[in-house]
């Protein structure tokens, strides 16, 4: 079994003195080389397999649930006027004249102000 060492970042929220300020810890964890080892550790922690697999899975939608209902918040590396330009071309590839498209797409953007 080794003990390696990791970090995090992190931070400080606001409403604290220190808001905003990213702090570094650093801390240790146990990894098992081989499977007798990860048996052992699992029998003397009173682990299960089916619990631990069970767990990682939860984890894992919990994450990518948590990632796929952030996205639409996420700042777009696309700026406005190019989604616009965007908008108007997918309007003349559907067959709108250009005039008309442009209209369509300031009247939507207007009215969404």
């Amino acid at each position: 079994m080794q003990t390696k060492i990791a970090k995090f970042t992190f931070s400080i929220p606001e409403g604290h003195p220190q808001a905003g300020e990213k702090l570094e810890k650093s801390f240790e964890y146990q990894v098992c080389d081989n499977e007798p080892e990860a048996s052992e550790m699992l029998t003397s922690k009173k682990w299960s397999i089916v619990g631990m697999v069970n767990d990682t899975l939860k984890a894992n939608a919990r994450s990518n649930a948590y990632q796929a209902a952030l996205l639409p918040y996420k700042p777009s590396e696309v700026s406005a006027e190019d989604i616009k330009e965007r908008m108007i071309r997918d309007y003349i590839r559907l067959g709108i004249p250009e005039d008309t498209a442009r209209k369509q797409v300031e009247s939507l953007l207007a009215a969404s102000n």
